[in-house]
């Protein structure tokens, strides 16, 4: 599963939609950059895939630190 999210610098999910190929439409969440927040295309790990966006939103959080945004479990 693939979501478009939006995040604070502590790695704080702000906003997320899920990055489905081939949809007619593609609704994505915009960062405010004057606030500090960014976006990206990440990948939820498979373990939380059972979860709906609410849920994965909360259980998880952006790795900042990483080369590249990724999701890991909340501290």
């Amino acid at each position: 599963m693939k979501l478009h999210i939006v995040f604070d610098d502590k790695g704080e999910i702000l906003a997320a939609a899920q990055v489905v190929s081939g949809a007619r439409i593609r609704a994505r969440p915009i960062p405010d950059k004057h606030a500090g927040h960014r976006a990206a295309d990440v990948y939820v790990p498979a373990e939380y895939h059972h979860y709906d966006l609410a849920g994965i939103c909360q259980r998880l959080r952006v790795d900042v630190g990483a080369a590249f945004p990724e999701l890991k479990a909340r501290d």
